[in-house]
């Protein structure tokens, strides 16, 4: 047979995949797959398409964070093993054991990916194979990543950078992408910031050459992450507001939660802690069901310490226990160590000088075993306090000056504050008044720099604020005056490829339209026609069951003949060389009345045609939109009361709104968002004949218009449907 059609739609799912638009990605799979699969394709095809499904479902699974999508990953993979039977195979064995490493990873079950990566990897060694050798190194390299072990992480993706350098695929840019992909990730991890940048901006570029929308945004985010650690938070902010919109754009769940508590970190640093508290809330709120419990610990702890400096210390107090809670049950030690000290910190403010106490020897504990982490110089200080207390002056100065070592190796700035302020108390309580107003002037000093860089940050987060409003005004601005061509230009590549997607699109509605109106009638009319010669042959055998059993076969024939008729109907509207025509509504109505006469004469309606404009149409459209309208009107009618339908049009400056007006039975509140959906119905057969299409044909012809269509309904008094026309 033929492959052409199917290696067409595979094409087109792994462009939709690259972009990740994993909906249209998953369509144009799965219909090469059943149309491979109908028509005998060659088992190579078929094994193609159900790795890429699996590539699919597997992504999913990790932006939803729904294993459900990795079961049927693994589904499609033990397909395609079962259908491996070409002369060939090395090149797709290699990508099914990839794919499932891959599946494996995301499911956090490292031993089982890290073995299917390496068995890929002997397997591409073997054969040669130069894309599974980098594929299968950059694959070990992420298996490290996600197990913290930075360094053979690096050895991994350096031997993939090395290997493709080497070899004649060194121009091959979705393989240098995804190296560069590695080596972005494993030095943004490793903390070489300077190193990071430099690969990121390289897979920046090599991501939008190839498409690739995922690597685009991790290079985004890397970047994004650089610029906020060297405190360009102007450049950085705009990085991952790039990157959220992205994310958000592909349904990316799992990464926009990375973005928004990175984006709440920067706010919080350039203290704007209102924008900070929202954006971190959003995450708890929105994001809470795939949020891991480390982020969250981090997320809680953020809270307490906006909290702890706007003076909340109850709040703090609350957010600082849902962190110690949670860093407890998940064994993140050293975060528990970290939240006893905010927890000390926060009952020393607010008095409670005995539990304060509890909580930083737990925490001194705790910390004496990790070393110098982070929250050391705030317990030496919560010490400190608690000794001061005490009347232990000489061991509250020296917890104090451990404590502003610790401070700055740590680059803690507004712990090394508090401890200066805290040498001048106790240097003044001993009656050492020179030390006293030395570590005074030093505080003073220090606290002054602090305030500065507080203004400095404040004044930078008006600039980032009132960047954004000037960009949201300038969209506005451009939409408005139709000048959004500007913002494409860089993006007219993408807009020819959706084009030819959309031609390609079309053609393959009107090749299902055809098999729905011809192939798909054929076995109805042999199973028609069967049952009709089975119910001649059979006459006078049959009892009052086999006869209702002839019934219900005929009646779904007929059935599934009329709603593939109305499946036509709604696959070609505009299918045709119709050009827009001016002409006056009012004509287009009186035909539709002409076509429904004697509907309307059984019902004894009276259809009113108030004065309606002269506009642009396609004529037959336009009639068969009004026709349905009407139909519908004459259809839902009152058993109790005479039909009363009204065409009527509303000037509405830039627009026409043309509503059709009956008082029939109304629809239901909770289904007027559904009746323009396709095969939607609201009532039994047996009240009122259709198939659940008309009103979806309604819906279609107005969008190709340019309008907008809906529905005002009272149950039992009856429905306004209303529809646009741009004049």
């Amino acid at each position: 047979m033929d492959t052409t059609q199917i290696q067409t739609l595979l094409k087109d799912s792994t462009i939709h995949y690259m972009n990740r638009n994993l909906k249209k990605a998953l369509n144009a799979a799965q219909i090469a797959l059943d149309f491979g699969v109908e028509e005998g394709a060659p088992d190579y095809d078929l094994v193609q398409a159900n790795i890429l499904l699996a590539r699919i479902y597997n992504t999913n699974g990790l932006y939803q964070c729904d294993d459900s999508f990795f079961e049927k990953a693994l589904q499609n993979l033990e397909v395609a093993e079962r259908l491996l039977r070409i002369e060939d195979p090395e090149p797709l064995e290699i990508d099914i054991l990839l794919e499932k490493g891959r599946i494996f990873q995301h499911q956090k079950e490292y031993t089982k990916a890290e073995d299917f990566f390496n068995r890929a990897f002997n397997e591409s060694q073997q054969k040669s194979n130069t894309r599974g050798i980098v594929l299968s190194l950059a694959a070990l390299s992420q298996v490290f990543v996600s197990k913290n072990d930075f360094e053979k992480a690096l050895v991994f993706a350096n031997d993939g950078l090395t290997f493709l350098e080497n070899s004649e695929a060194s121009e091959d840019v979705v393989l240098l992408a995804e190296i560069y992909f590695q080596l972005s990730q494993v030095l943004i991890k490793k903390q070489a910031y300077s190193q990071s940048l430099e690969r990121s901006q390289t897979l920046l570029k090599l991501s939008r050459d190839t498409g690739d929308v995922e690597k685009e945004l991790t290079a985004l985010k890397n970047i994004a992450i650089v610029c906020g650690v060297k405190s360009n938070y102007k450049i950085g902010m705009q990085y991952f507001l790039d990157a959220l919109d992205k994310s958000e754009e592909i349904g990316f769940r799992q990464n926009i939660v990375q973005i928004l508590i990175n984006i709440g970190t920067i706010y919080a640093h350039l203290f704007n802690y209102g924008e900070a508290i929202r954006r971190y809330q959003q995450v708890l709120e929105n994001h809470d069901d795939i949020l891991d419990s480390r982020s969250k610990v981090i997320v809680y702890n953020n809270l307490g310490n906006i909290f702890y400096s706007l003076e909340d210390t109850e709040k703090a107090y609350e957010y600082f226990g849902k962190a110690h809670m949670l860093a407890t049950q998940s064994g993140f030690y050293e975060m528990v160590a970290h939240c006893l000290a905010q927890l000390s910190r926060t009952d020393i403010k607010r008095g409670n000088y005995k539990r304060g106490n509890e909580y930083a020897q737990l925490a001194e504990g705790l910390i004496d075993e990790l070393g110098d982490i982070n929250g050391r110089q705030i317990n030496l200080l919560n010490l400190a306090k608690i000794a001061h207390k005490n009347n232990q002056l000489n061991r509250a100065v020296e917890l104090t000056k451990k404590g502003i070592e610790v401070a700055l190796k740590l680059k803690d700035d507004a712990s090394e504050i508090r401890a200066y302020k805290l040498l001048a108390i106790l240097y003044q309580a001993r009656g050492d008044y020179q030390l006293a107003m030395h570590y005074q002037v030093i505080y003073s000093r220090i606290q002054e720099e602090f305030a500065k860089v507080q203004r400095n940050r404040q004044f930078l987060d008006m600039e980032i604020r009132h960047a954004i409003k000037e960009k949201q005004k300038e969209i506005e601005q451009l939409t408005t005056e139709n000048e959004y061509q500007a913002i494409l230009l860089d993006q007219s590549d993408r807009i020819s490829r959706q084009n030819q997607e959309l031609v390609r699109a079309n053609e393959e509605l009107r090749q299902f339209a055809y098999v729905a109106s011809h192939d798909l009638k054929e076995p109805l009319r042999m199973i028609g026609s069967y049952t009709q010669l089975l119910e001649r042959r059979l006459e006078g055998q049959l009892d009052d069951n086999g006869k209702m059993f002839i019934h219900y076969i005929s009646d779904g024939v007929g059935r599934m003949n009329k709603l593939l008729d109305a499946l036509l109907k709604y696959a070609t509207v505009g299918k045709s060389d119709e050009v827009l025509e001016k002409i006056d509504l009012n004509e287009i109505a009186e035909i539709a009345k002409v076509n429904l006469k004697v509907r309307i004469e059984e019902s004894n309606a009276t259809v009113h045609i108030e004065q309606l404009p002269s506009v642009k149409v396609y004529v037959s459209q336009m009639t068969q939109l009004l026709q349905n309208l009407i139909g519908n009107a004459l259809k839902f009618r009152r058993p109790d009361a005479k039909p009363v339908i009204r065409v009527v049009c509303r000037d509405k400056g830039d627009k026409y709104i043309i509503q059709i007006i009956d008082n029939g039975i109304g629809i239901p509140e909770d289904s007027r968002t559904r009746v323009f959906d396709i095969f939607q119905r609201l009532h039994n057969r047996s009240e009122y004949e259709g198939t659940g299409i008309g009103l979806a044909i309604c819906q279609k012809i107005v969008q190709r218009h340019g309008g907008e269509i809906g529905v005002e309904s009272v149950e039992g008094k009856g429905s306004i449907f209303y529809f646009s026309i741009p004049k």
